[in-house]
């Protein structure tokens, strides 16, 4: 038994290593980082819980927490319904495999797209200028002047520029789990007399459940750390109208410089995380467990 436990650590070193060097040891700093003043100077001086008394007593911290919200809030459910609707359809109402698969693989363009490709089209569809896609499409059919609708709109279009990256990996789990229903619930419920919406929501609907909740976690946990589209299309402009926390504390930190400010912004935004990724383990957990008792 010794043995076979050496050997498995051995295996097991290398992604140890890796974790260690890249997760823990930078996150272990983020947190002592956050009780110092660190700035471009580099002085390490300890300040206590100064930046944490200072993050709450900024204005903006509320609005920048309201924006953040109200983007995961809003995101997650866009996403949640549309993976199920798509889901719903590509492998249930369309029959044929090979057409599903299809539709699922452009699902999958806007998701494996560079962000700074993506964000760049998107820049160009809105661009303020006449030359905008948006604008040219308004003008050729309504005759409407140039609007700059990234400064007008920023939060729907980070909002919508996100949902679309998004869809592809739930449609995959949904549609995944979908496939897992057994067949007879189907039949049974058609015997019954039951139209194809009852089916939808008497039976695909509550076997699916646990994946539901596990990918509306599983989104909230990608959406709380990922900033890279906001940046590369508003930059949480105009002004904070679009900044969320996690943007803030690279603000903080790599542009203003304030890096003992900024990791005591990440810090907050690391303990929202562990407490997400408890959920999501215990959704997984009730997944495999609702999975044995089918």
């Amino acid at each position: 038994m010794g043995r076979r436990n050496a050997q498995a650590y051995a295996f097991l070193s290398p992604f140890l290593v890796f974790v260690t060097v890249l997760y823990i040891v930078p996150a272990i700093v983020t947190v002592a980082m956050a009780f110092t003043n660190l700035d471009s100077s580099f002085v390490w001086e300890f300040k206590g819980f100064d930046n944490f008394i200072r993050m709450f007593k900024d204005p903006n911290t509320l609005v920048v927490a309201r924006n953040t919200v109200l983007f995961v809030g809003v995101t997650i459910v866009c996403v949640v319904l549309l993976d199920l609707f798509l889901a719903v359809v590509v492998t249930y109402f369309i029959q044929n495999q090979r057409v599903g698969e299809f539709f699922k693989a452009v699902l999958m363009i806007p998701m494996i797209t560079p962000a700074v490709v993506y964000s760049v089209l998107w820049i160009w569809v809105l661009d303020a200028s006449g030359s905008g896609l948006l604008n040219r499409i308004a003008a050729g059919l309504f005759g409407a002047a140039p609007h700059n609708w990234i400064a007008l709109y920023p939060f729907p279009v980070v909002i919508i520029a996100t949902v679309l990256t998004s869809m592809a990996y739930g449609t995959i789990v949904f549609s995944s789990a979908i496939k897992s229903i057994p067949e007879n619930q189907f039949k049974a419920a058609r015997v019954d007399g039951a139209s194809e919406m009852s089916i939808v929501f008497s039976i695909i609907l509550p076997n699916i459940r646990y994946h539901i909740s596990f990918i509306a976690l599983w989104e909230a946990l990608g959406l709380l750390t990922d900033y890279v589209t906001i940046l590369l299309i508003t930059n949480g402009g105009p002004g904070i109208r679009s900044e969320v926390w996690a943007l803030s504390a690279y603000h903080k930190a790599f542009v203003d410089q304030q890096y003992g400010f900024g990791a005591a912004i990440s810090v907050v935004l690391i303990v929202v995380v562990m407490v997400l990724m408890l959920l999501i383990a215990r959704a997984s957990r009730r997944q495999n467990e609702g999975g044995a008792l089918q």
